[in-house]
């Protein structure tokens, strides 16, 4: 028994790594993240293949997961009723900020993204990608989510995660990045400023917890071009975001029951 949860365990792994890498990685590069032979890494993504839930790009010779995890991850979401009762929330507050509004799911000791909604005009729009995780240093979710946490589960959160510096202003000292989400607590949302990506600007609040403490469900933001941005602005969208995210407590279906957030 012993031999086979390690084996679902190093699975898992694989799984999780190729999850990062939509386009595909090399099975000597997988082996070197996952601190595995090769030939262990290939026999746990045999069956992968065989089943179809991998597979291997024959022009490049990288792996990558099918969209069998995809469709499952949708049939999940639907079976949870998430989308019933979050989407109609963000899609009045993309139309009222006239912004990009993202919803987290906190899983896994970090965030997920779930859904959006697009509310700005075409034109100067941000549009990104919704793949990979979520930089927890360098996004306002992140820091949301961070600040709901005790100081040392965050520093044990960095050390693990790292603190790449994704742009100039991104926060790379783990130091600096306490006294901000000291900051996120005492008022009750968290700004990142051109730190994850240059000229976007974004506010978020936790979902299902408390900003100045208690597990979150996860985060809501509202983000766009930084020059849309300004100070007062960024104050009136934290308050919308608050009573949104107050709506997607008050609705959400699995909070009385799953503590999404426990294995954080």
């Amino acid at each position: 028994m012993r031999m086979i949860g390690s084996s679902l365990a190093r699975a898992v792994d694989v799984i999780e790594l190729l999850a990062e890498y939509p386009e595909g990685e090399r099975l000597s590069a997988i082996a070197q993240r996952l601190e595995l032979p090769k030939s262990a890494v290939h026999r746990l993504l045999a069956p992968l293949c065989a089943r179809g839930w991998a597979e291997q790009d024959p022009a490049t010779g990288r792996y990558r997961l099918s969209l069998r995890f995809a469709a499952l991850g949708r049939r999940l979401f639907d079976a949870t009723g998430l989308h019933e009762v979050c989407q109609p929330v963000l899609d009045r507050l993309a139309r009222d900020s006239r912004e990009l509004v993202r919803l987290t799911l906190a899983q896994d000791g970090g965030l997920g993204w779930l859904c959006s909604a697009q509310g700005a005009l075409p034109g100067l729009r941000y549009e990104p990608a919704m793949t990979g995780p979520v930089a927890l240093h360098a996004t306002a979710n992140g820091k949301a989510w961070l600040a709901t946490l005790p100081d040392v589960e965050v520093r044990r959160l960095l050390r693990a995660r790292g603190m790449a510096a994704l742009t100039p202003r991104t926060i790379v000292d783990a130091t600096a990045l306490l006294r901000d989400l000291a900051l996120v607590r005492r008022r009750g949302w968290a700004l990142a400023d051109e730190e994850a990506e240059p000229g976007v600007a974004a506010v978020a609040v936790a979902v299902g917890g408390d900003a100045r403490g208690g597990r979150a469900l996860g985060t809501l933001s509202v983000a766009g071009p930084v020059v849309r941005m300004p100070p007062a602005r960024r104050r009136e969208l934290a308050a919308a975001l608050g009573r949104a995210a107050a709506d997607l407590r008050d609705c959400w279906p699995l909070a009385a029951t799953v503590p999404l957030a426990a294995s954080a």
